[in-house]
């Protein structure tokens, strides 16, 4: 009997400690990272190469339409499509309200009106999961009469260090208060394929630069003795751009007929009182290297559907070319001469797989050296709530990744 109790003491034990070392979840977003980025600089990316070649990882991650920043992070941390969380670009015009929310904006940020659905941080909060987010989109507002457990506003001024100094601070915290998640983000590959294009050397630094900070954010938390579950994404890809292939609106438009919600690399339009929108529609319809739709004749699998948000008419260039107003390409113009901005962009059908981001999980949770086809990001959000041993909301998501990648 006295064995019987010692053996059950260390297995009791064992089971203790075994549960304090697991977790947490950790989701890393690479904002434009493309899905082919890690074949092309294989030996800049010693750590994200092995969390590959040990975990699981997708073909590509495809993201929703448009293929921005804000929709498609949106989207990752909800399972809803655009018109059902609300987030339906970086920028756009809601009529019920009568405002804009533009993304550089901090108070449309922080403004709970625009953040519909549930993202994850919040179904872990109300279950009971402590949650944090580092600069995630969305992660400012209180959604629901909530906010993660732990966060900050966004402000990418504060160093990388001091970033994962206070990660770390969170998940040093006592089992009771310590975050079962976290939504860490990090922009550099955005800017650079922007700024340099998706093939420059000033690109190829930036994916070496993220793969040090993923390396070393995972090696201090497991430095606390934690062994996480890890999904790294990112929220679209890049495509090569160039001053040459732009067209001015106003050569094929009179602007006086519409309200301009967004321009660029894809074009929402509202037609002004009393407009004729046939007239505006053949007018659109000369307008070279790009296609115009009404909303309701968008391709189906854009899921742009029933939500005020989604504006009358649409105009998408071709991958690779923009089409905006004049003044808006006088700016990237001297943006491109001071700073070599316009070299790369997105937005663009996401059927093209230069808009794919990345999909890679590792850990505990997950299975080891398994590749998936390419898959959808609405998906994303079941994986997490699995993870997490929560209950999703509803969202337009399902299970693939879950029975694909999970070991349990």
């Amino acid at each position: 009997m006295m064995r019987l109790a010692v053996w059950l003491l260390c297995v009791l034990g064992c089971a203790a400690r075994g549960a304090e070392t697991r977790g947490p979840v950790l989701l890393i977003s690479l904002d434009g990272f493309r899905w082919d980025y890690l074949d092309r600089h294989p030996e800049r990316t010693p750590h994200l190469q092995a969390l590959r070649r040990e975990g699981v990882s997708a073909r590509g991650l495809i993201p929703v339409f448009p293929t921005n920043t804000f929709p498609n992070h949106y989207t990752l941390v909800t399972g809803r499509y655009p018109a059902r969380h609300g987030m339906v670009n970086n920028e756009f015009f809601d009529p019920v309200d009568g405002r804009y929310f533009r993304y550089i904006h901090p108070p449309s940020n922080r403004d709970p009106r625009w953040w519909g659905a549930e993202p994850i941080w919040i179904t872990a909060v109300r279950q009971g999961v402590p949650a944090a987010t580092a600069l995630w989109v969305g992660s400012e507002a209180e959604i629901g009469g909530r906010r993660a457990t732990y966060w900050k506003p966004f402000d990418y001024r504060i160093p990388f260090a001091q970033r994962v100094d206070e990660v770390v601070g969170w998940l040093a915290r006592p089992a009771g208060e310590r975050p079962a998640l976290v939504a860490f983000y990090l922009e550099e590959t955005n800017g650079a394929g922007h700024r340099f294009g998706p093939d420059s050397p000033e690109l190829a630094a930036a994916v070496a630069l993220l793969d040090g900070h993923v390396g070393t954010l995972l090696a201090r938390v497991r430095a606390l003795g934690r062994a996480p579950d890890v999904v790294i994404v990112s929220d679209h890809g890049m495509t090569a751009t160039h001053l040459d292939r732009t067209l001015a609106l106003e050569d094929y438009l009179d602007l006086s007929t519409v309200h301009v919600d967004s321009d660029g690399s894809v074009v929402t339009l509202r037609p002004r009182e009393g407009a004729d929108r046939a007239a505006i529609m053949r007018a659109l319809a000369g307008v070279p290297h790009a296609r115009a739709y009404r909303a309701e004749d968008l391709p189906a699998r854009f899921q742009l559907r029933d939500n005020p948000r989604i504006a009358p008419l649409w105009l998408l260039p071709e991958p690779g070319w923009h089409v905006a107003t004049r003044a808006n390409l006088a700016g990237l113009r001297k943006k491109y001469v001071e700073k070599g901005f316009l070299a790369g962009d997105h937005g663009y059908d996401p059927a093209h797989p230069e808009m794919h981001g990345i999909f890679i999980a590792h850990g505990p949770s997950f299975h080891r050296g398994v590749t998936l086809p390419a898959t959808e990001n609405v998906h994303v959000y079941a994986l997490l709530c699995a993870l997490l041993g929560v209950r999703p909301a509803p969202n337009d998501g399902d299970d693939r990744l879950v029975r694909g990648a999970l070991t349990r």
